[in-house]
């Protein structure tokens, strides 16, 4: 049996109901039931064999979804209706659960987005504590100035804002225009725009190929082709929560007592030598004024 508990709040809000507030705002004014008793608590913890229901009427829990879908240029990355414009939500036809992206493309990028209704999973893809790395085919106009290019993948600031470090591989170098392989762990709005058009060039092409180990070309089902959308293996699934585990244990190492006495050691042992190179250098200094004195002196007995 399943014993995960998640928020009611998040119930409600995966059921597609309405926003976040409103999902508050349905439970406080006591239109939420959990096991047919009142539930105020937007906190509370629902279990997987619990029975939900919003106005009296039953809740279906979401069956947790990640998916990868390549989306097509023009496409924007919202879920909100945009009049006279392409939304992915055109993709998730035929899929009854809430889905939403795990970082966006812009409107004139294509590539590999992840699709899920897991919040939990959203956050591992895009906090760049996790570091999952992100794969970029560029091209841009020109010759590309490998020289340029190697010292802002040190790490560049642009108009106060800073980006991280990066690595590339120049794929194609040409007169006309060149094609750059870049892989980054962050993604800031336009970052890779900004980078090249900082560095003088203009952005032709903008294709994400993987993030993390999700690749748009897949040895099961191929490659996934503009506007198609697939579920994620198992194995790829999991690559993602091992960086939670893996982050959380590099957490619960730092704070472990073995290395807490060692810091503690370490601190005792740097006192200690102080504490020794304070006393000698007090002693110089103490002799120091006792021989001037003796000095004055006999020079004063001299004299």
């Amino acid at each position: 049996m399943n014993n995960e508990e998640i928020r009611l709040v998040k119930v409600i809000l995966e059921s597609g109901f309405a926003s976040r507030r409103k999902c508050e705002k349905a439970i406080l004014s006591g239109r939420v039931r959990v096991n047919n008793e009142i539930i105020l608590e937007p906190a509370y913890k629902v279990k997987e064999k619990d029975t939900v229901s919003l106005d009296r009427k039953i809740i279906e829990r979401q069956n947790k979804r990640y998916m990868a879908l390549y989306k097509p240029l023009g496409v924007v990355s919202t879920t909100k209706y945009l009049p006279g414009r392409r939304i992915i939500t055109e993709f998730f036809k035929g899929i009854k659960e809430r889905l939403f992206y795990a970082g966006r493309l812009d409107s004139e990028s294509r590539g590999i987005m992840i699709i899920t209704n897991d919040g939990e999973f959203a956050n591992i893809i895009t906090h760049p504590s996790y570091e999952i790395l992100k794969v970029y085919d560029v091209t841009i106009n020109g010759k590309i100035d490998s020289e340029k290019l190697l010292e802002a993948s040190k790490g560049i600031t642009i108009k106060n804002i800073n980006y991280s470090p990066f690595k590339f591989k120049i794929l194609s170098k040409g007169r006309i225009q060149s094609k750059i392989r870049l892989t980054i762990n962050e993604g800031k709005n336009r970052e890779i725009r900004k980078i090249f058009e900082h560095l003088g060039y203009k952005v032709i092409d903008l294709e994400r190929i993987s993030v993390g180990c999700v690749s748009k070309y897949n040895e099961v089902s191929g490659t996934l082709e503009a506007g198609h959308i697939r579920d994620l293996t198992e194995k790829e699934i999991a690559f993602f929560f091992n960086q939670k585990d893996k982050k959380l244990k590099d957490i619960e190492n730092i704070f472990s007592s073995e290395n807490i006495e060692n810091i503690d050691k370490d601190y005792k042992e740097e006192i200690k030598i102080n504490e020794k190179a304070n006393i000698k250098k007090h002693n110089k200094s103490k002799w120091a004024k006792s021989k001037n004195l003796k000095k004055k002196i006999k020079k004063a007995n001299f004299k």
